[in-house]
């Protein structure tokens, strides 16, 4: 049987890693965000257009999930020309995470 401190150490630990990742499924619940991950992660880099294209969905839509996942921090965009191009954060451990799941 486990002791009381044992017991509020494995508590605190848990705490603090399935923080993130709860954090990682909420942003990733919607299928489009994941999709858009999921092909950022395969791809290294994609523009908005192209995603829209691949993905069957708006350019505005796109561009509105890629601003949730830009403000969490997932992804980062850079523009070229007129066209603006995301990547993931591969160095991100929710995005590490992401991939081993994967």
């Amino acid at each position: 049987m486990l002791e009381p401190s044992q017991i509020s150490k494995i508590k605190e630990t848990l705490k603090e890693q399935s923080t993130s990742l709860v954090d990682v499924f909420s942003l990733l619940g919607d299928k489009n965000r994941f999709l858009i991950i999921k092909l950022l992660i395969e791809q290294g880099e994609m523009c908005v257009t192209d995603l829209a294209n691949v993905l069957d969905i708006s350019v505005s839509a796109v561009s509105q999930h890629l601003r949730i996942l830009e403000m969490s921090r997932m992804v980062e965009g850079e523009k070229m020309g007129q066209m603006m191009c995301y990547k993931p954060k591969i160095d991100d451990p929710r995005i590490k995470k992401i991939i081993n799941l994967m």
